[in-house]
């Protein structure tokens, strides 16, 4: 474990110099048994410790032990220490230095594999050169290594970012140019930047690596990770640096003044004088006057017994206490006496004094609970702040991968944590409510939220909600019911043009229709099936067999008709015959299937049958396969149609109780949910995956969606 800084002047001040500084701080632990990789940091330092240089990292760990990848680090290493002689001294701009040190290696690179045998396979390559110069950080590489770059921010957090995830990396390697992209950007002071091997990725939270980093120095943080590590016993091996960017104070030297010598007053003589007069007294006054030397033994006092000698005693204590006489009083104020109490000016004082301190000091113990009470809740609600920050950053990490279950445990923990912290002070408030802000993006994110302006194509004034029924869209041209006017409607929808195309008055109301191959066909609840030519919009009654009376969807489907029986359960299909449809049978082969009260069918060689709850169970051949869809936000429970075909990649559904049209994949992971303001509650859709839009009635009104 090493240690290294480079210096740059930030600011002054009156008592010192205040000098900005890198400090690097490395981890290296080798405890694998095999030796199938090639790890290592390599580092290059500048100028001295009071100069301007800049140091360089180059961090490697790469999935392979050929002499080819070796030479291959050795030929950057070789690069880097000639390159940076050659441009440590150039004084111009960081970013371009860095850029000029790329440009020396990749042509390097480029010369070495144009010689090398032996073909690199890049997938095996994690390789990151990183440069630190004066305050800035400039870093390129390939591949993929754990890293946290910890940013500070104006209130004391720290906020967390994926720095090596930042760089721009294409698909396939450029021969001619392999470290292709660079950043740079400023580090200031308290930002903290850890890199290494990607099994220290696993281990983050169980190391507490960003703990660490934030309240240890980084050659403490790093030497306690480094402790964790071999007492854990990993037979692994790790490889890491830490970057900190640091506030260095030097103090000033200033001369200090010596005060002037003193000059004799006019009185120093006479002082003098007295003391050598004091000091000539104290000798001679035992030869002139001797005192009287001490026995060591005490007069005795006449001892009174009986009755007599208690009255004594009392009469001697209370002698003390008695009260003075008037003129004796006057005396004594007049000689400072007092006043022969107890509680004299200088007692009152002390006692005043002492009261005082008690005061002063209970005080003080309450003020030192109090404080350390606050400090404890003030940390207390900083360190799950915090969590819930990590929390916020873990879960927008796992949007961008994709880990949409783990990205919406941590949302869920983090708002738990948030609704558990106090916001009675209004900093306290504002850092949760921006942070609920932040959480409320991503679950949107999460949801796949996506805001659209439908086409509205046509809309029935005054017809009761429900008249409007039956869409089918086939190329330009989409079809719809109005079942109060015993009317089909056709619109193109390049320019909204309507025609009217009558069915029979004595036609009952139609409940779906479908496309099939010269007409599109639609159905009554009781199976009676009408036909439009595409061709001249004529419309003839086609003849059926049908088994049930609640119809509730149909699908045309490799010429047969699919019915869905809401009341039985079942699936009715009939082939086609001349002049109608054929006599129908059961699709559905098992008798424990569950449809009573399916909603919607659809089918793509595959049967899909959706149920009022959103719960979707998938067909093949009449027998039941596994499928569900996933779970979302807000749920889906009131589910009214299904529209799918064997062309599309989506599953479209209609909820008109959150007032959204979900498009899901085939494999049931959700992609969108599709939210209008025009939306009053979307019940029935169809649609056309060459165009790749679908057919919705909201209402009375027939809108028109393109697919995402």
């Amino acid at each position: 474990m090493q240690f290294a800084y480079n210096p740059k002047k930030d600011n002054s001040t009156d008592n010192g110099m205040v000098l900005q500084q890198f400090r690097v701080a490395e981890i290296e632990i080798a405890k694998s048994p095999t030796d199938e990789k090639i790890i290592g940091i390599f580092r290059y330092e500048g100028g001295g410790q009071m100069k301007k240089g800049s140091t360089i990292l180059i961090l490697a760990e790469i999935s392979s032990t050929l002499y080819a990848y070796e030479r291959f680090l050795d030929v950057i290493n070789a690069t880097t220490e000639q390159a940076r002689h050659l441009i440590s001294a150039v004084e111009t701009d960081p970013v371009a230095r860095f850029e000029k040190l790329i440009q020396r290696i990749n042509e390097d690179i480029v010369i070495f594999l144009e010689g090398e045998p032996t073909p690199l396979a890049w997938s095996r390559v994690n390789i990151f050169i990183i440069e630190l110069s004066q305050d800035h950080v400039c870093l390129t590489g390939r591949g993929r290594l754990m890293n946290i770059f910890l940013q500070k921010q104006e209130d004391g957090g720290y906020r967390t970012f994926d720095l090596f995830g930042s760089l721009d990396q294409s698909a396939e390697v450029d021969p001619n140019k392999p470290f292709s992209s660079l950043i740079c950007g400023d580090m200031k002071v308290g930002d903290i930047l850890m890199a290494g091997t990607l099994n220290l990725e696993r281990l983050r939270n169980e190391l507490r690596i960003k703990e660490r980093l934030t309240t240890l120095p980084p050659v403490s943080a790093a030497l306690e990770i480094k402790q964790e590590l071999e007492h854990r016993g990993i037979p692994d091996d790790f490889v890491a640096a830490i970057v900190a960017c640091c506030a260095l104070e030097m103090p000033s030297f200033e001369a200090k003044e010596t005060p002037p010598p003193e000059t004799d007053k006019s009185t120093t003589s006479i002082n003098k004088l007295i003391e050598t007069e004091k000091d000539t007294e104290e000798t001679l006054s035992p030869a002139i006057a001797p005192t009287q030397k001490n026995t060591g033994v005490n007069p005795k006092k006449m001892v009174v017994g009986g009755f007599f000698g208690l009255v004594n005693i009392l009469r001697r204590g209370l002698k003390k206490y008695r009260p003075k006489d008037v003129a004796v009083m006057t005396s004594l104020r007049g000689m400072n006496a007092g006043h022969g109490s107890i509680f004299t000016k200088k007692r009152k004082r002390i006692a005043i004094a002492l009261v005082l301190v008690l005061l002063i000091s209970l005080f003080g113990v309450y003020s030192w609970k109090k404080n350390r009470r606050l400090a404890a809740e003030a940390a207390t609600w900083t360190a799950m702040y915090e969590q819930a920050r990590d929390d916020r950053d873990r879960a927008e990490s796992d949007l961008v991968y994709g880990n949409e279950s783990r990205a919406k445990k941590s949302i869920d923990d983090a708002v738990g944590l948030l609704g558990t912290l106090d916001q009675s002070k209004p900093e306290y408030k504002e850092k949760i409510d921006n942070l609920n802000k932040e959480l409320s993006d991503l679950n949107k994110r999460l949801q796949k939220i996506t805001s659209i302006e439908p086409v509205e194509l046509t809309a029935l004034s005054g017809a009761a909600n429900g008249t409007l029924a039956a869409p089918v869209l086939i190329g330009n041209s989409a079809y719809a019911v109005a079942n109060d006017s015993h009317t089909i409607i056709k619109i193109d929808i390049t320019d909204k043009t309507v025609k009217n195309i009558p069915l029979p008055s004595d036609a009952e109301p139609i409940v779906s229709g479908s496309a099939g191959d010269k007409s599109i066909i639609f159905t009554t609840a009781k199976g009676k099936l009408y036909a439009v030519d595409i061709s001249n919009d004529a419309v003839k009654t086609f003849s059926s067999q049908p088994r049930s009376s609640d119809i509730a969807d149909l699908v045309v489907y490799g010429g047969k008709t699919y019915e869905l029986d809401k009341s039985d359960g079942q699936i009715w299909k009939a082939a086609a015959i001349s002049g109608g449809f054929g006599a129908e049978q059961s699709y559905i082969k098992a008798s424990n299937v569950e449809l009573a009260g399916a909603v919607g069918l659809a089918i793509d060689s595959n049967v899909y049958v959706l149920k009022p709850d959103g719960t979707v169970a998938r067909f093949l051949s009449g027998g039941q396969e596994g499928f569900s869809l996933t779970a979302i936000e807000p749920p889906l429970r009131a589910a009214s149609a299904i529209w799918t075909d064997v062309d599309a990649t989506n599953i479209v559904i209609t909820d008109p109780a959150e007032k959204r049209v979900l498009i899901f994949n085939k494999d049931g992971t959700l992609k969108a949910q599709l939210q209008s303001d025009k939306f009053s509650g979307p019940r029935d859709v169809y649609g056309d995956q060459k165009t790749n839009k679908v057919l919705v009635v909201d209402g009375t009104s027939l809108l028109l969606i393109d697919l995402p």
